[in-house]
């Protein structure tokens, strides 16, 4: 019995490029650019350690803030973070401007991906080793004055998502404050 593909062959060399392509070519090309995008990605920044291999010393002794050790489109800057009097950030800052006036800050003591560690594959490899916190315009509740600040914190220095509410702000100079939180950035 002759071999599957002869059959098509004899009929037209259109046919079998067909089939080709949809069961032999173009997953072998598909296997061939996922390859070269794994090499390219490892590459990327090879000569930082993976974040298995250094999280307990980044952990235990965080590097100081610096302005080579920033991620791009940080900055410096000075910043405070005082939650019902309890000053959790107190000083010199990494900061990032978005639209519309939207921050965030991190602690002196903070690693970064990308910088500190390798970037990992997935955000449950995040490190954190200080306090962060976002300040944001948000549309709470319908409320008929339209966006007002609101502010969010990682709560604990290992927490990599700021998931603690510290609620609605009002912007004072260059502070957000309620009853019970004060935010200030002063750029550098």
């Amino acid at each position: 019995m002759p071999p599957l593909y002869a059959r098509y062959i004899s009929k037209g060399s259109s046919r079998f490029v067909e089939l080709m392509m949809r069961y032999a070519i173009a997953p072998a090309l598909l296997l061939l650019y996922t390859a070269a995008a794994d090499a390219q990605r490892t590459q990327d920044r090879r000569d930082l350690p993976d974040v298995a291999d250094v999280y307990t010393q980044l952990v235990q002794n965080p590097p100081l803030l610096t302005a080579e050790r920033l991620p791009a489109g940080y900055k410096l800057g000075r910043c405070r973070l005082d939650i019902d009097g309890h000053p959790y950030i107190s000083g010199r800052c990494a900061y990032e401007i978005s639209e519309g006036g939207a921050f965030e800050f991190h602690g002196p003591r903070q690693v970064f991906s990308g910088v500190d560690y390798r970037k990992p594959e997935v955000f449950a490899d995040e490190i954190s080793t200080d306090y962060f916190v976002q300040v944001r315009r948000e549309l709470l509740d319908g409320d008929k004055r339209g966006p007002r600040w609101q502010a969010f914190w990682n709560g604990t220095k290992p927490a990599t998502h700021a998931y603690r509410d510290l609620g609605r702000l009002t912007k004072r100079g260059a502070c957000y404050v309620n009853a019970r939180t004060r935010i200030c950035l002063w750029k550098q």
